[in-house]
């Protein structure tokens, strides 16, 4: 009894005090809801999880509903895929190990959930987490088993982002409030990542799809958008106060959403515009020209921006394409494919809106080949194990995460 009354106590003491900054401040209304709805939820009167966890429940029951393999013809091989599970939502990333035998995948979703196995639970988010304008979870990883994760936040009017140690929720880096809040869409975050020795090199997308403001931070060095980030091991496991807990690897990018180490060349898959999506090999030091340059166009007029990458020193992409496939993760193929294909880098990437599995055939910086097996979802996220490589099952199979559909296994065979 004594218990529920200090409860209640604890809320009648927030409400008041919600009511009275929103009646000094009307703009200030939206913070004291999250702290009411937080601290509900830590008292035991509310649970948040519970709606988060409703859409998820629902696909779940399609899990007795097991789909039998299928088969997709590519020009000289298969795909075959097979679903393993149904959820809703958008991934934040796909982590997944083998034990016992058993293949333990874990899902983290955008609005943070994690399902692990048959287990739905939410990770551990700061109070000012914000899920809106495509914002959430971007990204997560783990060094030495320990899971970070690059969020989107807001406090009062300010809109962020951060990188953060998920279990204690200590923020690693966090970038300045974003300018021109109103046109701020953290679809553009990107998140993609590599680790390499002894650090990890992250991206850093400008989260917006029509301001030239935001967009203009690509070029700039004081902040982390629009960037590939070098960020030692050491300092994710112990950080320390300083605010520059990073290297700028290489910047001018606009929203890079795959990245892969192949041998000692890293390449990336970044959304264009209108149009100019790009696979570029990220090399130290270079800048990538977002937003002076783009094969794309502008949102709206369709204005072009400048077309040569030489004229301002920029390293151009290896490849763009027009019309835009909106691509998603890349990955180093598999064995077999690459082994098809010798000789040369082989690489897949996943698009949203192509709905494909992109596979780049690349001699000496040279596209040999593209080739698109249309899967018609909006595939989003390779699997990988625990240190950023391709996961493969016994079977050798590779997953991938479909938006607001689920968990796939496929795999390339029957080569002809």
């Amino acid at each position: 009894m004594k218990k529920t009354i200090n409860k209640f106590f604890i809320l009648l003491i927030i409400i008041l005090v919600s009511i009275f900054t929103g009646y000094e401040n009307p703009n200030l209304v939206e913070v004291p809801k999250k702290y009411i709805n937080y601290t509900l939820k830590k008292i035991g009167l509310k649970d948040s999880f519970v709606n988060k966890k409703a859409d998820n429940d629902k696909l779940n029951k399609l899990e007795n509903k097991k789909e039998d393999f299928k088969e997709l013809s590519a020009n000289s091989f298969s795909l075959i895929f097979s679903k393993v599970k149904s959820y809703s939502g958008k991934t934040a990333s796909l982590i997944i190990n083998n034990n016992n035998n058993k293949t333990d995948y874990e899902i983290f979703t955008r609005n943070g959930l994690l399902i692990k196995n048959e287990n739905t639970s939410e990770i551990n988010l700061p109070l000012l987490f914000y899920n809106e304008r495509d914002g959430g979870v971007k990204s997560v990883f783990t060094i030495n088993d320990e899971y970070f994760a690059l969020i989107s936040l807001k406090k009062f009017s300010c809109l962020y982002a951060a990188l953060i140690h998920l279990k204690s929720g200590k923020k690693i880096i966090e970038s300045k409030c974003l300018p021109d809040k109103k046109k701020v869409d953290f679809g553009g975050l990107g998140g993609a990542y590599v680790k390499n020795n002894n650090n990890i090199l992250l991206t850093i997308g400008t989260p917006t799809h029509q301001s030239e403001e935001i967009s203009a931070l690509a070029q700039s060095k004081n902040s982390i958008f629009g960037k590939v980030l070098l960020i030692k091991n050491e300092t994710l496991l112990s950080p320390g106060d300083s605010d520059q807990n990073y290297e700028i690897f290489s910047l001018g990018h606009r929203n890079p959403q795959g990245l892969v180490l192949y041998k000692k060349n890293i390449f990336s898959l970044e959304h264009g515009p209108q149009g100019g999506d790009e696979l570029n090999e990220i090399i130290k030091g270079k800048n990538y020209g977002w937003p002076i340059v783009s094969l794309g166009t502008k949102y709206n007029n369709g204005k072009s921006f400048s077309r040569s990458h030489s004229k301002y020193n920029f390293k151009e992409p290896i490849y763009a394409f027009l019309p835009a496939v909106a691509p998603s993760s890349l990955n180093v193929c598999p064995e077999n494919l690459s082994t098809y294909y010798q000789n040369n880098i082989c690489l897949m990437g996943l698009s949203l809106r192509g709905g494909s599995i992109i596979i780049f055939i690349i001699n000496k910086n040279n596209i040999l080949n593209i080739e698109k097996i249309s899967f018609k979802k909006r595939l989003r996220h390779f699997g990988l194990d625990k240190s950023g490589k391709l996961f493969f099952d016994k079977e050798s199979y590779f997953y991938i995460t479909a938006d607001n559909d689920g968990l796939y296994k496929v795999k390339f065979s029957k080569f002809r």
